[in-house]
């Protein structure tokens, strides 16, 4: 199988976590042939760290027909302006999360890379990792019989990213706030686990309307918070289960799980959606047992890093066979994480927020296959 080439768009802190799982594993499917960034300087040294061999501007890259495939690691509310302009240039794209800001947005990128018979990919993937596929085989293979229900809970531990992120103001812009920035994680890992999402109902709120930097370079700046910063309610998947989902950067901590399942004849508790690897236990109550056992995890996914859709796409390609990371999901889950944002934060929304209504989603999408299948 030949190397594909792929360009990153945007060189921030999260592209040296793609370039270095893409040289350490998947050098065999991709080579990253450019960096891309609206600040030069740090397109250049991210392309001299990695030793990428071209530092391009957008133009640039988007005339190079070399280029395959476009890394998109942009800030959420440049998503799909970059993204649609990639795909009209004939470049398969993978796009970091989420898809776009606007259910409208991300209906043209899904509609423009039909028309023209091109890949979309999104992040997350860390449901492809050790975890995540752990569970998924656990619950297909009956051990806690069909899963009924499930909870989540999602608390930033510093109480906001202004605490530890240099460059935090995009976390509380349209398009970001602890549901767009941290709920695909949980809603890929839900959608993967047990299936699509047809309805949602939730409250929100902006609890703080001005946060502080306590870090540098911008250290005592001031951000305005545009987006619900709380975020709580339930949702049904398609199969009936009904789960709950909590979301904040408000809070200092939280001793919850992350994620628990639950099925007719047990529970899963699952990590940590944001990471690949971790601990899954498994109570089966219903046969006598009382105790909480870890369930040893499917190893060979303990590797799969950032990139792992990436690789899982360009095989898809070459093989012709539907991709995990999907667009189509990616989509879904921005539905999702539209309609648990636009409740109730009238100061954030208008005319658009949905106090406290139940909103029935119209995308849905397929259920990944586990890895240890093929198509």
């Amino acid at each position: 199988m030949r190397k594909m080439k792929l360009a990153i768009l945007g060189c921030g802190s999260i592209s040296g976590k793609y370039i270095q799982c893409a040289k350490e594993q998947y050098s065999d499917i991709m080579e990253i042939v450019a960096c891309v960034d609206i600040n030069t300087d740090r397109a250049r040294e991210c392309a001299e760290k990695y030793k990428i061999p071209k530092v391009y501007s957008l133009d640039e890259m988007l005339n190079d027909n070399d280029v395959e495939l476009v890394v998109n690691l942009t800030i959420p509310k440049v998503h799909a302006e970059l993204t649609i302009a990639c795909l009209e240039s004939g470049k398969h794209v993978y796009s970091e999360k989420p898809l776009a800001i606007s259910r409208e947005e991300g209906k043209k990128i899904i509609d423009t890379s039909k028309r023209l018979g091109l890949r979309v990919g999104c992040a997350p993937d860390t449901f492809m990792g050790s975890a995540i596929q752990t569970a998924k085989k656990l619950i297909e293979d009956g051990w806690i019989g069909e899963p009924i229900g499930a909870s989540s809970i999602m608390v930033s531990p510093t109480r906001g990213n202004e605490n530890w992120h240099p460059d935090p103001e995009f976390f509380y812009q349209k398009g970001a706030g602890p549901m767009f920035d941290m709920g695909p994680y949980y809603f890929n890992a839900f959608i993967n686990l047990i299936g699509p999402i047809e309805s949602v109902n939730a409250q929100s709120r902006i609890t703080f309307p001005e946060r502080l930097i306590v870090t540098q370079p911008k250290y005592g700046q001031k951000i305005k918070v545009e987006v619900p910063t709380y975020i709580s309610g339930i949702f049904q998947f398609k199969n009936g289960a009904i789960g709950s989902i909590m979301t904040t950067f408000d809070v200092w901590n939280t001793k919850q799980p992350f994620i628990e399942i639950y099925g007719e004849d047990g529970t899963l508790v699952l990590p940590d959606p944001n990471q690949f690897t971790g601990s899954v236990y498994m109570s089966r109550f219903k046969f006598g047992d009382t105790e909480w056992h870890e369930v040893p995890t499917l190893i060979e996914y303990d590797n799969n890093g950032r990139s792992a859709g990436v690789a899982d796409m360009i095989a898809a390609i070459y093989n012709n066979y539907p991709h995990r990371a999907s667009g189509e999901m990616g989509y879904h889950v921005l539905d999702i994480i539209n309609a648990f944002e636009k409740t109730n934060v009238k100061e954030a929304f208008g005319d658009e927020a949905q106090t406290g209504i139940k909103q029935v989603l119209k995308s849905t999408c397929d259920k990944p296959l586990g890895l240890w299948k093929n198509y």
